[in-house]
């Protein structure tokens, strides 16, 4: 049964909603990727944000469904290359909150599970990204990547078609971030992605 769930920062000065959050409106998955590690180390939330082996805990849902309840003014947004995802954190104690592409009409976005108050809501684990890239060998299964496709796919789709693509809260109506991205210098790109000791 879909519920309303809660994101919370590390401090509590950002908090959202994400409604209607379940299985069957999101993708529940982990992801391995070496972006994502990289994200949460220069943050430096690694171990925090991610699992023993590296492994990033998301859910993927629409930005239409959220609703920021406080502390919108403590959002910050940077991008590990010039082209690379949007990725939101709260800034007062550097949490990372999701991860997006940089054009408001790809409506997807995918939430840290780490900080959602009620994961049970979500649904089991359905997919496993990039397990070659985890720091220590993944065991599970990846899980079927045509279904988590498919159904971002679809509901991207279904979020052009019926408009509320337009209904986001990290977008303005100009289709630009409600804050500039930062993009990591080379020296600090290069210090995300290494490996911890």
């Amino acid at each position: 049964m879909s519920e309303d769930v809660t994101v919370r920062c590390q401090c509590g000065a950002f908090q959202a909603r994400l409604r209607g959050a379940d299985a069957t409106n999101g993708n529940h998955g982990l992801c391995y990727c070496t972006d994502c590690q990289a994200f949460a180390r220069h943050l430096g939330q690694f171990g925090v944000a991610t699992d023993a082996k590296g492994g990033t805990e998301i859910y993927q849902t629409q930005p239409a469904r959220v609703e920021i309840l406080a502390g919108k003014d403590q959002l910050a947004l940077l991008q590990l290359a010039p082209k690379g995802l949007y990725r939101w954190y709260a800034k007062c104690c550097n949490t990372p909150i999701c991860n997006m592409v940089g054009n408001p009409k790809f409506s997807f976005a995918g939430f840290l599970v780490a900080n959602i108050a009620e994961p049970e809501a979500l649904g089991p684990i359905r997919f496993r990204y990039k397990s070659e890239q985890a720091l220590e060998p993944v065991s599970e299964p990846s899980g079927s990547m045509i279904g988590f496709i498919a159904r971002t796919v679809r509901a991207i789709a279904a979020e052009r078609f019926s408009g509320r693509w337009k209904q986001t809260p990290f977008f303005g109506e100009d289709g630009r971030a409600i804050v500039k991205p930062y993009v990591l210098s080379e020296a600090e790109r290069e210090k995300a992605y290494s490996q911890p000791s």
